[in-house]
């Protein structure tokens, strides 16, 4: 009997000993208004430091409740910092001591508009990272991304801020990275939904892969690609007939599919119609972009081309005879001039029946006076 009351008093010693203290971190320390206000708040204080939110949080310990205010620059930032100082001094927990509540009074702060994010890289290699990023976690796995892709340096110049579209935002940014560093120079910029990428690439093959990167691009984003070949001849751009220079020389490079180069050569002439003067011939388009298209030709291999010329609509140019036809000769010959053989060009005459804008006023004349190039089949 003596023995149990022994051991029960023993227990009981035990238990009240282990109340009496609170456990953080592999130490102990009395359970008391002196130790554990004190020390949690240490640790607490050094939490919020670590994460870097000691510029907008503050943190107050009462006994084992830990009070958080301030205006978080995000949602993520401050979900995060809540969990953070939750585990400051251990597990918690009325077994295990520490900090066993969080109460939070934080606000957020108003989400950006446009939401921005961009990054540069220049001849020598670096990068500039530039725009938002959702929170510090997004931040340190951006710039971790950036310093393993772009050894030869990171220029940080990124700002914390809420206010991102829905969707991978951040495997996004780091592929657009990935794209970038094959390129020779490039920028990307991801500005609410749309995410352009344009600069010159080393060779075809990383041109093509970067236009069918952005082209797929998970909903609810948009890819938007303007990438040249580093390779490309630049020449001076006179505004009448362009003379004859010498064939394009590349070195052997991996050959497009026809829908790669097709894409190519829509994208060129998006922005750049290869237009005429009046009842002429004679190519007003400057050289160098005329060059674009004979260096996607180049690229391409095999691929047939057609060029079909148009007049502007007006009873002037209708009275000259096979004026579509010979505009699209024109181009042809200049194409052959560059190293595009002429057995892969068709040629074509629209005439006045496929017109783009009004054939009735000067400028929309100046627009159906034109040339354009398709892949054939």
């Amino acid at each position: 009997m003596t023995r149990w009351i022994v051991f029960a008093g023993l227990t009981a010693l035990i238990v009240t000993g282990y109340f009496a203290t609170f456990h953080a971190q592999g130490k102990s320390f009395w359970r008391s208004v002196h130790f554990i206000p004190a020390e949690l708040q240490k640790k607490a204080e050094a939490t919020v430091a670590q994460s870097g939110a000691s510029r907008w949080a503050r943190v107050e310990v009462d006994g084992q409740i830990a009070l958080l205010s301030g205006v978080a620059p995000t949602e993520a930032d401050r979900d995060d910092l809540r969990l953070a100082v939750r585990s400051a001094a251990g597990r918690g927990g009325p077994w295990w001591g520490g900090i066993t509540q969080v109460r939070d009074a934080m606000t957020v702060a108003a989400p950006r508009r446009p939401y921005f994010w961009g990054a540069q890289r220049g001849a020598s290699g670096r990068v500039s990272l530039l725009g938002y990023v959702p929170g510090q976690r997004f931040y340190r796995e951006i710039k971790a991304a950036a310093r393993e892709m772009f050894p030869t340096g990171v220029d940080d110049r990124l700002e914390i801020a809420g206010g991102h579209p829905t969707g991978p935002w951040t495997a996004t940014v780091i592929q657009s990275l990935r794209q970038l560093s094959t390129m020779q120079t490039g920028e990307a910029r991801f500005e609410d939904r749309v995410l352009t990428i344009k600069g010159e690439a080393r060779n075809s093959q990383a041109q093509a892969a970067v236009y069918a990167w952005a082209k797929a691009l998970p909903q609810p984003y948009e890819g938007v690609a303007d990438v040249s070949l580093a390779t490309a001849v630049a020449l001076p751009e006179p505004e009448e007939e362009s003379p004859t220079a010498a064939p394009i020389v590349t070195a052997p490079v991996q050959r497009l599919a026809a829908a790669n180069c097709q894409k190519l050569i829509d994208q060129v002439m998006t922005a750049n119609t290869i237009g005429f003067a009046p009842t002429s011939a004679k190519v007003k388009t400057a050289v160098a972009k005329l060059d674009r298209i004979a260096q996607i030709a180049v690229d391409c291999g095999e691929v047939r081309f057609k060029i079909t010329g148009h007049t502007d609509g007006s009873s002037l140019e209708a009275a000259v005879d096979r004026l579509s036809t010979t505009r699209a000769e024109a181009v042809a010959k200049y194409l052959e001039t560059k190293g595009v053989p002429r057995d892969r060009i068709v040629i074509a005459g629209a005439g006045s029946s496929q017109p783009v804008d009004d054939v009735d006023t000067p400028e929309g004349q100046a627009n159906n006076r034109r040339a354009e190039i398709s892949v054939l089949p």
